[in-house]
């Protein structure tokens, strides 16, 4: 696609570092490089105007901004600028939050290589609200054209679940505030037993519905999901228990069937890298996904 000679610049001021710029991106048109990794419906006309414009990607979805990192050339920052687009736009199908309000008023602001943690494709930070996504593999590490590297290495595919811990967090520290855990999920707890709140605190409710169903089968007589069982067999660490992540991921594979009931599938946004042992079979997943729906029906009270 031709970038029309617009540079593409950081805009997450008090977080920029600045980045180097070295040559443009030569794809022929948006179509072309979205089918490299979404199916589905064509994207609405304005997305020529929109994936190269940070400023019109921003004001449609609510953001506060983008931070590119050094080592992202121009022709990076257009692949990653036009991701995102495609990725909200499918994303917002499921949130459905009015007036497209995907960053919560301004609140989320989006990191592309730049603030990177070591082995970590992408990651959430609670303290900024930024969701970071790894740069893509250099050659030497992944040796592919870059097309192939940007599809199949780095942050691809954990938007949805880095999407997760901004609204556990936020909403937990500014819509439902209670003292005893900032973040609707209690965090990085691996307490497996619901966590009592009052009848006033909604999201926080119904998050404990949705790990009660992940953690137990009958919670009263203390028998663990079906599910518990499988991720005790393969997990090594505590981080797969962890509420937050449990949460996370039961939400980005939520995100993922219901835009594959609307003929999408986007790998940007969500895909499954890890062993079917981490995830819910479909049965257990028809049973959480109206717990979902309940969830973001009422953050579009807020939203």
């Amino acid at each position: 696609m031709s970038n029309q000679g617009i540079k593409i610049h950081d805009t997450l001021t008090g977080f920029t570092r600045g980045s180097r710029i070295d040559r443009y991106w030569t794809r022929n048109g948006v179509e072309d490089f979205y089918r490299m990794f979404r199916e589905g419906a064509s994207l609405p006309k304005e997305a020529e105007k929109m994936v190269n414009n940070t400023a019109l990607v921003s004001q449609k979805f609510h953001l506060r901004g983008f931070q590119f990192g050094n080592w992202l050339s121009l022709e990076d920052r257009f692949n990653y600028l036009a991701a995102l687009y495609i990725c909200l736009q499918d994303f917002n199908q499921v949130l459905q939050f009015k007036g497209h309000n995907l960053g919560l008023d301004h609140k989320l602001g989006i990191s592309f290589g730049a603030r990177g943690r070591s082995r970590a494709q992408a990651h959430f930070e609670s303290h900024s609200n930024i969701i970071n996504i790894t740069r893509y593999a250099r050659f030497d590490r992944y040796p592919a054209p870059k097309e192939i590297r940007f599809v199949n290495t780095g942050g691809i595919g954990a938007f949805a679940h880095e999407y997760a811990h901004f609204i556990d967090y936020y909403l937990g520290g500014h819509y439902e505030r209670v003292r005893s855990a900032f973040p609707l999920t209690a965090g990085r707890s691996l307490n497996s037993r619901r966590i009592p709140y009052e009848d006033k605190w909604i999201l926080r409710n119904i998050t404990e519905d949705i790990l009660e169903k992940a953690y137990w089968k009958d919670p009263e007589k203390k028998l663990r999901s079906n599910y518990m069982k499988r991720l005790t067999r393969k997990a090594s660490r505590d981080y797969w228990f962890r509420r937050n992540e449990v949460f996370a991921r039961l939400f980005e594979q939520f995100i993922g069937h219901e835009l594959q009931k609307k003929g999408i599938k986007n790998l940007f946004l969500t895909e499954q890298k890890y062993n079917s042992n981490y995830y819910l079979t479909p049965a257990e997943l028809k049973e959480v996904s109206p717990l979902f729906r309940k969830f973001l029906a009422q953050v579009r009270t807020y939203f």
